[in-house]
């Protein structure tokens, strides 16, 4: 008799379809104003439109998307002249959460430490995908480390304006995006205090 695989729980699928379209929102042209349809979207993922809602509601809240009036739900979008001082205040929220950075870094922050560093060292065939998976687990690690959820939710929202005009760079020369993670990776590793970690990711190069 064939085994009946599980069907997958709600938060799970909610997470699969929300980890999806933040994929695609990082992969388009940060100034590009792209729509998105509550219909389409819940047919293409075969779902009702209220889990689609909730999921467009927290891309909301990251401030991926944003609803304009007459107009609908549409990716928020990015000016290039404000790419550096995106950079520049990601890197100082994170020196900044140094204050309420967690004491110590426990065993999940350690584990996921590893495993960022393993899939920048072999990204597999998917280069896009791959870099994609490093940088929302770089979010997570640093999320997790800072303890004030005001601090931290800004911090998210900033990290993600920064993970879109990164994905352009592995879009432009996926070699040189994963050759420019070399330096971050290295001082990640050798990180002992979830500060080390924040003033790691703060210390990144922006794109020129």
């Amino acid at each position: 008799m064939a085994l009946q695989l599980a069907p997958r729980s709600a938060p799970a699928r909610a997470e699969e379809m929300l980890q999806t379209l933040r994929f695609r929102i990082c992969r388009e042209d940060p100034e590009t104003s792209i729509m998105l349809h509550e219909g389409k979207l819940a047919q293409e993922f075969g779902v009702s439109r209220t889990p689609i809602r909730q999921v467009l509601q927290r891309l909301a809240f990251e401030h991926l998307l944003e609803t304009r009036s007459g107009i609908g739900t549409v990716v928020s979008p990015l000016q290039p002249a404000e790419r550096r001082l995106h950079f520049a205040m990601l890197a100082d929220v994170l020196r900044l959460c140094r204050r309420c950075a967690a004491p110590k870094l426990d065993v999940p922050a350690r584990v996921l430490a590893g495993t960022i560093a393993g899939l920048a060292r072999s990204p597999g065939p998917d280069p896009e995908g791959s870099y994609f998976e490093i940088r929302t687990q770089m979010l997570e690690l640093a999320s997790g480390l800072i303890r004030d959820p005001i601090a931290s939710e800004a911090h998210a929202a900033m990290h993600w304006r920064v993970i879109r005009w990164r994905m352009q760079a592995v879009r432009n020369d996926a070699a040189a995006a994963f050759a420019g993670l070399e330096s971050t990776i290295a001082l990640l590793e050798r990180a002992a205090t979830p500060g080390d970690v924040l003033d790691c990711l703060a210390a990144e190069a922006p794109l020129d």
